[in-house]
């Protein structure tokens, strides 16, 4: 007997495969029953709503003050069905943090421009107007448009230009100063007229502001929202905001304070709070990402744990920036300068694609767009398997 794993369980995969000789009811009960996760929830579950869920096949454990959850789309609706008050409530949110695990955002509202995320990666050229960048700065707005130019030609779906360095070797730069790099860049590349919408690299409200009134549609804020007053700055343009995960002080190494207990718990539930005082500060849901600041306050181990459960980013419900181009946490592992990484750099950004990130922020665009290409390729031959003749 051979038993063969089917690697396309979600209802329509199957319908396109096996054609009017499976039927749409089958399809889709079979589609329920084969998409099983793992749910974590802080505490324990009401007792009323785990018999429920027991009932309808889910898998119930305990792991200290949380709880873990092995269950399908198709037991979780069994059970919503049966509920009822607090405990319907309750099961309507594990629902919808599985809808959420099942597939990335679908896309991000940037002011006036939408950009849709279903099918491919969009990937974020870095444009760096300063001196002390670990790798490929530019002199001036001049040279940003350039390099904006060549990257928009490349195929970037965004570009982000930045005027400070967080590398705990360089100094903070002052507002002040990073604003008279950051600002005319961007007003040129918006001059220019160079299409691709920009975003700032910057965690000060200040310099926020002045990007986005210079034609600037989202904020990178690698701080985790330091800046108090960054959210209502950047809700006043009706912008889209980057929040980050951060351990410690931006340039600032402190690797005493980099210990997780549980890294990706840690991560989500630091995202989760600053998205909440995001949106309290005016910011739309719909333009939001978050940004597991893979290096911010990590040590490489940490990192490669981040990259091996990174699909857990995706509960939040937000799109999920991913940045690890030639960063160093990359060099430490093969012991070789920022120059020589393009090919790990890829291959992260490929387990993090595969992972769920749909912005994917990088100095290699041309390399990147190809295998965001690649992937949603081969991500698209899946769904668009001819039905057989049956």
């Amino acid at each position: 007997m051979i038993v063969r794993f089917l690697a396309v369980p979600d209802a329509p995969s199957l319908r396109a495969r096996y054609g009017s000789a499976l039927s749409a009811a089958d399809a889709e009960a079979l589609a329920g029953a084969a998409d099983a996760q793992l749910l974590a929830v802080d505490g324990d579950v009401p007792a009323a709503a785990r018999t429920l869920l027991l009932g309808a096949g889910v898998t119930i454990a305990a792991a200290g003050g949380t709880t873990l959850l092995g269950t399908s789309r198709a037991a979780l609706e069994r059970a919503h069905r049966r509920a009822a008050g607090a405990d319907a409530s309750f099961v309507a949110a594990l629902l919808n943090a599985f809808a959420r695990a099942a597939s990335p955002a679908p896309y991000l509202r940037l002011r006036d421009r939408v950009i849709d995320l279903r099918d491919e990666a969009r990937v974020i050229g870095i444009v760096n107007v300063t001196p002390d960048s670990f790798y490929e700065r530019v002199d001036g707005a001049v040279a940003a448009v350039a390099q904006a130019r060549a990257m928009a030609a490349d195929g970037a779906g965004l570009i982000d230009v930045g005027g400070q360095s967080y590398a705990a070797s360089n100094p903070r730069v002052p507002a002040d100063e990073e604003r008279a790099r950051v600002v005319p860049a961007v007003r040129a590349i918006v001059a220019a007229g160079i299409r691709v919408p920009l975003s700032v690299d910057t965690y000060t409200a200040r310099v926020a502001d002045a990007a986005l009134e210079a034609g600037a549609q989202l904020v990178n804020d690698c701080s985790g929202l330091a800046d108090p007053a960054l959210p209502e700055v950047v809700a006043k343009h009706g912008a889209a905001l980057v929040v980050m995960h951060v351990k410690g002080r931006l340039n600032v190494r402190e690797p005493e304070k980099y210990v997780y207990t549980d890294a990706l718990a840690e991560i989500v539930d630091f995202l989760y709070e600053r998205t909440e005082r995001a949106v309290a500060g005016g910011v739309a849901r719909d333009a939001i990402v978050v940004d597991p600041g893979l290096e911010f306050g990590k040590e490489p181990q940490t990192d490669l744990e981040i990259l091996e459960r990174f699909g857990e980013l995706r509960a939040l419900g937000y799109p999920i920036l991913f940045a690890s181009s030639r960063k160093s946490f990359i060099g430490r592992i093969f012991e070789r300068p920022a120059s020589e990484l393009l090919v790990p750099s890829l291959a992260t950004a490929a387990i993090g694609i595969a992972a769920g990130a749909r912005l994917v922020r990088v100095h290699d665009v041309a390399e990147t767009v190809q295998l965001a290409q690649m992937l949603a390729a081969v991500a698209a031959a899946g769904n668009s398997r001819p039905a057989p003749v049956v």
